[in-house]
């Protein structure tokens, strides 16, 4: 049940930091220090809490609206493939749109509360994105990362 929800989410995250589109504009090879690293991982961790909070926003949403998640789940996915032919009742169709509704509307708040946290790291939203570019491509950054996130994690 909830790996569909995590898939949603993901896509939440993703959308909510729509910024990161811009990686390949953005990304240039910068150095990366240790100590900005370590702010980009409390930054990352910071996402990941509001993501799992979100998460379970996005359920309450779904439930609200008197769908079951996994049904809420099959419903986007089957929306989102253009070749594959959605297969809901019209009630289940009002239901998923009125939960996609809700859950749009709390995107701003989502992208606000993002954008501080990564602030409060201090990082700015900038910095953070051009990390990320570089970490995208940068396999030794990304261990670098792995490591500071797995220390903090013990």
């Amino acid at each position: 049940m909830f790996k569909s929800v995590k898939v949603k989410s993901l896509f939440l995250f993703v959308a909510m930091m729509g910024t990161f589109g811009l990686f390949a504009q953005v990304a240039q090879e910068t150095e990366v220090s240790d100590a900005e690293l370590t702010q980009f991982a409390n930054a990352y961790k910071e996402m990941q809490v509001q993501n799992q909070e979100a998460q379970q926003e996005m359920v309450k949403i779904i439930e609200a609206e008197g769908m079951d998640v996994q049904r809420f789940s099959t419903i986007q996915q089957a929306s989102m493939d253009p070749n594959q032919e959605v297969e809901a009742t019209d009630a289940e169709m009002k239901m998923h749109d009125n939960a996609i509704a809700k859950m749009q509307q709390m995107q701003p708040e989502l992208e606000k509360k993002a954008s501080e946290k990564i602030v409060a790291t201090g990082l700015t939203m900038e910095r953070f994105e051009a990390i990320a570019a570089v970490i995208q491509k940068d396999q030794g950054l990304q261990q670098r990362l792995q490591a500071i996130l797995m220390k903090n994690q013990g």
